[in-house]
């Protein structure tokens, strides 16, 4: 179901509801998906960081960035050493190089791949099989 944008999306009633239901077990969660591109978020990468580990200080610099979305550790390898990743969102690719700069400078420089979005394929909440 699509949900205008706006500053009340619901009404009181349909609040209620939607808490009666999840009270009830009837939805486990209530969430959204959001399309960066509606929202005018137009320049889209994944920047991968030849990082192995980060400091609780550094996690918590990174979760305060508004301008990402998802963070990652994941193993290096020999022929891949980057191991932290941030998904970046911006308006321009002049604002997409600045904060790519500034976390740059955040880290102390390290080395570090652009890995600019080309073309979305899936976007949804997992909900595995049991």
């Amino acid at each position: 179901m699509d949900i205008e944008i706006k500053s009340e999306p619901f009404t009181k009633e349909q609040l209620a509801g939607i808490k009666r239901d999840l009270k009830a077990g009837r939805l486990r969660r209530f969430g959204a998906i959001v399309s960066h591109y509606k929202l005018g978020f137009t320049h889209n990468a994944m920047a991968a960081w030849e990082k192995k580990d980060i400091s609780p200080a550094l996690a918590k610099k990174l979760k305060a960035r508004e301008f990402i979305s998802h963070i990652y550790l994941r193993r290096s390898s020999r022929l891949w050493p980057y191991g932290l990743y941030t998904m970046l969102h911006a308006r321009s690719r002049k604002e997409m190089d600045s904060f790519i700069n500034e976390l740059s400078a955040l880290m102390s420089g390290c080395k570090h791949k652009i890995l600019d979005t080309v073309r979305e394929f899936k976007k949804t909440s997992f909900s595995p099989r049991r």
